[in-house]
């Protein structure tokens, strides 16, 4: 297995972010955690792991700032993540690509650089990594191959990353200690409270 240290700054990383949230009442990607938005966050990690990035989101219009990565408006608008992981994968030059969630700005270099090494020495389709109490397919790597499984859920009209993971070849990788925090993500304005009181005291 290739050391996680020596990878190079190459491959795609996808930032999902998505619309409006209902609950949040704006793009939850532009919210700030003590004064810094998420999205610049997550950016400032891609930023050392990738050479092309993507932002897919449902209004290009609230990322016009982003000149060094490139917005993609989502082409199946209303499929949530699925949606986004299928305009993602369409988007991309590589064969596979880092997705994230734009609500989880507890990103560890060491599990996304894991992820991305296992991905180079096996033939899975996503490679997703899962903790004691569930899976995180919104922090995963996911290959091209898998856009015909897509497609054919789409007509479906299944929208659940569940499904989708239970028709495609998938690693699943256990978290280690210390990497946990990685998926604490922001659906509630209550998160959004908790997540900066987190901050304050580191």
């Amino acid at each position: 297995m290739i050391p996680e240290e020596t990878l190079p700054n190459i491959g795609t990383g996808v930032i999902l972010a998505g619309g409006r949230s209902s609950r949040m009442g704006r793009p939850k990607a532009l919210l700030t955690v003590n004064g810094k938005r998420m999205i610049d966050i997550i950016l400032e990690v891609f930023h050392s792991l990738f050479n092309e990035i993507f932002i897919v989101t449902d209004d290009k219009n609230n990322f016009v700032e982003f000149k060094d990565v490139k917005i993609v408006e989502d082409s199946v608008k209303g499929y949530g993540p699925l949606g986004g992981i299928y305009t993602g994968l369409k988007s991309i030059s590589n064969d596979k690509a880092f997705f994230v969630a734009c609500d989880m700005p507890f990103l560890h270099i060491g599990l996304i650089k894991r992820l991305l090494n296992i991905s180079k020495e096996n033939g899975c389709d996503c490679i997703v990594p899962y903790t004691s109490r569930s899976i995180e397919p919104l922090h995963a790597v996911y290959s091209s191959k898998i856009l015909g499984k897509i497609e054919h859920l789409l007509k479906e009209k299944e929208f659940s990353l569940n499904q989708l993971l239970k028709r495609c070849n998938c690693e699943y990788i256990k978290v280690k200690k210390g990497e946990y925090l990685s998926f604490f993500n922001v659906n509630t304005p209550e998160d959004l409270k908790e997540l900066n009181a987190y901050e304050s005291k580191i």
